[in-house]
C-alpha cells in the first residue's frame, strides 16, 4: 500500500513537473507570439503579381523586414492585387513610403521592395496601405509613348509641306552665299587697292618730311655760317672806317641781323609747324589703314555683318 508520504511526495512531484511544463511552453510561446510583426497591405492596380508568393520577403534597401502573407484579388475592386504584408515591429513604416514589385534574378520570382521615407514625416498607422510605386510595366509603357511620340514628331517634319520649305530654305541661302561672296570679292579688291594708295601716300610722306629734315639743317648751317662771316665783315669796317662811322654801321647791321635772325626763327616755325602736321597726317591715315584692315577682316571672318548693316539701314 502507498503510504501518505509516498502519495505527497507524487503530489509535490507532479506540481513541479506541471510548473516546469507551463514555464518552458511559456518560453517558448510567448517570444513567438510577442515577435509578430504589424500588418500592412498594398493594392497593385493592373498590374500582374505573378512571381510573388506567400512569404516572399518585404526589403528596404536590401534589408529584409517582414513577409508577404496573403495575396488575393481585391474584394472592392477585380482590376486591383491585395497584397497583404507582415511587417517586423522593430521597423517604422512612414506615410511616405512606396512599394515596388522587383525581380529576384532570372528565375522569375519576385519580392516586395520599399523605398523613400524620411525621419521627418509621420508613422503609417498597422492596417493602412502602403502606396505602390510605379513598376516596370508603366516605366516600359511610357518609354513606348515617349519613342511614339518622337516618331510622330520626325514624320511631321519630314512631311512634303517641311521638306519642300527645307529646300527652298537651302536654296536661299546658297544664292545669298554667292551674292555675299562676289560683294566681298568686290570689296577686297576696292581695299587692297585703297591700302595701296594710302601706303604710296605714306611713302611719299614720309620723303617729303624727310626733306624737310634737310632743310632745316642746311638753314642752321646757313645760320652758323652767317654768324662766323659777320664777325670777319666786322673787323674788316673796324680797320676802314672810324669809330663813329663804325658805330652806325655796326647798328645797322646789328639791326639787319636781328631782322635776318627773326625772318629765320619765323622760318623755322614754320617748318616745325609743318612737321608737327605731316606727323599728325600720317598718324591719322595709320590709323585708317588699321581701321580698314580690321574691317577687310571682319568681312572675311562674318560676310553676313554687310548684310545686316544694309539691312539695319534700310
Amino acid at each position: 500500500m502507498i503510504t501518505k508520504e509516498q502519495k505527497a511526495r507524487l503530489f509535490v512531484f507532479i506540481l513541479v513537473s506541471l510548473g516546469l511544463l507551463v514555464l518552458f511552453s511559456a518560453l517558448l510561446i510567448v517570444p513567438t507570439l510577442k515577435a509578430k510583426g504589424l500588418t500592412y497591405f498594398i493594392n497593385f492596380k493592373e498590374t500582374t503579381v505573378n512571381g510573388l508568393l506567400v512569404g516572399s520577403p518585404v526589403k528596404y534597401q536590401g534589408v529584409e523586414v517582414g513577409k508577404v502573407r496573403r495575396i488575393q484579388v481585391a474584394p472592392d475592386d477585380l482590376r486591383s492585387i491585395r497584397v497583404d504584408l507582415e511587417i517586423d515591429r522593430e521597423f517604422s513604416v512612414r506615410t511616405d513610403m512606396t512599394a515596388t514589385l522587383t525581380f529576384t534574378g532570372i528565375t522569375g520570382s519576385k519580392f516586395i521592395e520599399l523605398s523613400g521615407g524620411t525621419n521627418a514625416s509621420a508613422h503609417l498607422e498597422p492596417g493602412y496601405a502602403i502606396e505602390p510605386a510605379r513598376g516596370l510595366g508603366e516605366k516600359a509603357e511610357d518609354i513606348v509613348a515617349n519613342i511614339d511620340t518622337a516618331v510622330r514628331r520626325i514624320n511631321d517634319l519630314l512631311g512634303p509641306d517641311n521638306q519642300k520649305r527645307i529646300n527652298l530654305f537651302l536654296e536661299n541661302t546658297e544664292k545669298s552665299a554667292a551674292v555675299i561672296s562676289g560683294v566681298l570679292q568686290a570689296k577686297q579688291e576696292n581695299l587692297s587697292n585703297a591700302i595701296t594708295n594710302i601706303e604710296k601716300a605714306a611713302q611719299d610722306f614720309g620723303a617729303v618730311t624727310e626733306n624737310l629734315r634737310r632743310i632745316s639743317a642746311d638753314l642752321g648751317d646757313m645760320t652758323s655760317k652767317l654768324g662766323e662771316g659777320t664777325g670777319e665783315v666786322l673787323d674788316n669796317f673796324k680797320k676802314r672806317f672810324s669809330d663813329e662811322e663804325l658805330g652806325k654801321l655796326l647798328k645797322n647791321l646789328q639791326s639787319f641781323v636781328e631782322s635776318g635772325a627773326a625772318d629765320m626763327k619765323t622760318l623755322e616755325n614754320v617748318l616745325l609747324a609743318q612737321q608737327t602736321d605731316l606727323r599728325t597726317t600720317l598718324e591719322s591715315m595709320g590709323a585708317a589703314i588699321d581701321n580698314l584692315s580690321r574691317f577687310s577682316r571682319a568681312l572675311v571672318e562674318d560676310p553676313t555683318s554687310l548684310l545686316r548693316s544694309r539691312q539695319v539701314k534700310k
